[in-house]
């Protein structure tokens, strides 16, 4: 059997996060060549077309150099031999943060075939090696932004070839690597290290000619402002689309001294000393790029730019964070700001490259986003007041206020999570500074992110969100705030989860008693701390308790909310399940055909409470004997399950355990072998190798594999 599905009204959170592994061609603008790195892609083309040498390729150089075009560039020369390289493979991983960088690579490992089991076990990255070297087709494996080194160590140590990437000799693939790192005593000696550095002064002054066009001087002219624009694409690719801007405004139109050549674009940097440290070129060009969306009437252009660094390096969701009405009541200087105006900021920004507008895909959570380059963030970041503020914006909209464990906000929380609990870090480390009112949005933010987080699968990491929203509420609120003790009854639920259920029952009986007092024996809070208090109790084997609590709560919700209320069907729900391990078994049946009746029509048969009710029926069929429906029903709740979560999230895994059972009963040995030891990988993976379900699944496992005259 397994938990219900209730959680506790007010502010309350991956399995795998969703990752894509398709390069980011978007970002290359085929209408523009890449200048000054051929013979850096003659000898990577020449490594993917002809014999591997089984090392890792590491494209080094300071931000802003074009280490990520260079990738893509190599990618878009592979994809137009597509004709003759048809079964190459190519995957894209971004190493910018620990948790997509392992998701990335396990999604590599998934494509390349390796078996559930094998991508999510201890040993994955030597699993994932391994089947990289036996591959008999051609792979290119692009592991981009890697800034944090250790991540990069995984299980073991990158520079002694055990950590997530390593060298093989006989492979027919190449890795690639970005990085800002080039000493190669932090990549070992299997590392071959090439020097991405600025470009040429002829190769320069053609990338500026290219964005620039021809109207803006000569190449001695281009060459002398690249000179002073450091060589650096980035700043050269920001000037350039400036005067090509700049350039496209009728000459009445356009303010005087407005630098629209390569000459006077150079006078005006040195006017402001501008020197020639990349930070400070790019900054300079920034400041100009900003200066002629003011002239142009785009007055909010910088601003803009302060706003959007204002937030974490993740995908910026805008849609969802820079609502027109949200600036105008949140952001000084956004007075009356409308969406007209804001969303030709956002193009022009991205037109003259300070930003990159990215569109709606499953890659971000299926919302628009805007990215803003690492460097030009660190420049235009004052501070997370402005983030604080939009986000208690953001909170109060109705995409975001539904629960984070509908499968609707998912999309919504994806996005915001890495903001939300950005937040709450700065909280934690400068939490003076903030006001006591920011810091209320912050943790009540972050404990949104961490129920997504709960409901994705990803115990663990909530655990530590809600622990560090637990401690900022007793500090700001004290022990026994009614918010509080609903961070703490969270923090339960999730220890729950992880079959701490000594530590959980503390917690719920904690919040029941504090709830009783503060808000009355009836009333919605109490009743819920009260429900998950018996779900405890039940998983614990005390089942007569377990039986009276849930009675008490099912009474009260029926005379207050009626009898299909989904709060007196979670009730229900649970009792059905105390009546099955009492051995009720024929009533607890009844009572779960009523509630699959009522669920599917209420909520749809692939709804979370829907398929929860299926798997528990199939608990029920299995145990009074009747094995071909039970084993139909498990494999609708199974499929519904991995469609909903994947493979690898802990109610997918518990649907798989009844499955093997099932199927083990029925006589088909092999095959529930086989499903037990995927299952019996995965959970030790997802809530660790010690939690009561993943011991189960070993003991099992271990008497099935010795039992050979039960494995047909």
């Amino acid at each position: 059997m397994e938990i219900g599905q209730v959680v506790m009204a007010g502010p309350q959170p991956f399995s795998d996060v969703s990752v894509t592994l398709a390069p980011p061609l978007g970002e290359r603008d085929p209408s523009v060549p890449l200048r000054g790195r051929e013979q850096l892609l003659q000898v990577l083309l020449q490594l993917c077309l002809e014999k591997s040498d089984g090392l890792l390729h590491v494209l080094h150089g300071m931000s802003g150099c074009g280490k990520t075009a260079v990738a893509l560039e190599l990618v878009s020369r592979l994809n137009a031999l597509a004709g003759q390289e048809r079964r190459r493979r190519v995957w894209w991983v971004n190493a910018r943060h620990g948790v997509t960088l392992a998701a990335g690579l396990r999604a590599v490992a998934r494509q390349a075939g390796l078996r559930a089991e094998e991508i999510h076990s201890s040993d994955a990255a030597d699993a994932l090696w391994e089947r990289l070297g036996q591959l008999p087709y051609p792979w290119l494996l692009v592991v981009d932004e890697a800034e944090d080194m250790t991540l990069l160590d995984g299980p073991g140590r990158l520079t002694a070839g055990t950590g997530w990437l390593r060298p093989g000799s006989g492979i027919r693939g190449l890795v690639v690597v970005t990085t800002r790192h080039g000493m190669a005593r932090l990549w070992g000696s299997a590392a071959v290290l090439h020097a991405v550095r600025p470009l040429t002064a002829k190769d320069a002054a053609r990338v500026l000619m290219d964005h620039a066009g021809t109207r803006t001087g000569s190449a001695s002219e281009a060459g002398d402002l690249a000179e002073r624009l450091g060589r650096l694409p980035l700043a050269l690719r920001m000037a350039g689309s400036y005067l090509a801007e700049a350039n496209s405004v009728p000459q009445a139109f356009r303010e005087t001294g407005t630098p629209s050549d390569f000459r006077s674009y150079q006078r005006v940097l040195d006017g402001h000393n501008a020197r020639p440290h990349p930070a400070q070129v790019v900054a300079e060009a920034w400041r100009m790029s900003v200066g002629l969306l003011h002239q142009q009437g785009l007055v909010l252009a910088g601003r803009t730019l302060h706003v959007l660094a204002s937030f974490e390096d993740a995908l910026i969701p805008y849609t969802l964070v820079m609502q027109p009405s949200a600036l105008s009541r949140a952001v000084p200087g956004f007075a009356d700001v409308d969406g007209t105006t804001l969303w030709r900021t956002l193009r022009e920004l991205a037109a003259l490259g300070l930003v990159d507008l990215i569109d709606a895909s499953a890659e971000h959570g299926r919302l628009p986003a805007v990215r803003l380059h690492p460097l030009i963030r660190d420049m235009a970041r004052s501070g997370t007041d402005t983030a604080v503020a939009l986000m208690e914006q953001a909170l109060d909209l109705e995409e975001v206020r539904i629960p984070p464990e509908d499968p609707r906000s998912w999309p919504t929380w994806k996005a915001l999570a890495p903001h939300a609990l950005g937040l709450l870090q700065h909280v934690g480390s400068s939490g003076q500074r903030f006001s006591a009112a920011q810091r209320t949005v912050c943790a009540d933010a972050a404990e949104l992110a961490a129920r997504f987080l709960q409901t994705q699968g990803l115990s663990s990491q909530a655990r530590q969100e809600f622990e560090r929203v637990l401690a900022v509420r007793t500090e700001m609120l004290g022990p026994e705030s009614l918010e509080t003790i609903t961070t703490q009854h969270n923090l339960g639920s999730v220890l729950h989860d992880l079959g701490d259920l000594e530590a959980a029952g503390e917690l719920y009986r904690n919040a029941w008693h504090a709830l009783r007092r503060l808000r009355g024996e009836d009333h919605h809070d109490t009743l819920t701390a009260r429900h998950e208090l018996g779900r405890l109790l039940h998983d614990s084997g005390r089942l007569d308790e377990a039986r009276d609590h849930l009675t008490a709560v099912f009474n009260v919700r029926r005379r207050t909310g009626g009898e299909e209320d989904q709060h007196t069907l979670a009730a229900r729900h649970e009792m059905a399940r105390v009546l099955h391990d009492q051995g009720e078994l024929h009533q607890a049946r009844m009572e779960f055909v009523a509630l699959l009746r009522i669920r599917d029509v209420q909520l749809g048969e692939h709804h979370p409470r829907t398929i929860t009710t299926r798997h528990n029926h199939a608990c029920v069929l299995h145990d009074l004997g009747l094995l071909q429906e039970a084993q139909e029903e498990c494999r609708k709740a199974l499929d519904a399950r991995q469609a909903l979560y994947g493979a690898e999230h802990p109610r997918t895994l518990a649907t798989a355990h009844r499955l093997a059972l099932v199927l083990y009963d029925v006589g088909l040995g092999a095959e529930a072998v086989a499903v037990l030891q995927s299952v019996a990988e995965g959970t030790s993976r997802v809530l660790g190798p010690d939690h009561p379900q993943a011991l189960d699944c070993a003991e099992l496992l271990e008497l099935w594999v010795g039992d050979q005259g039960g494995v047909t």
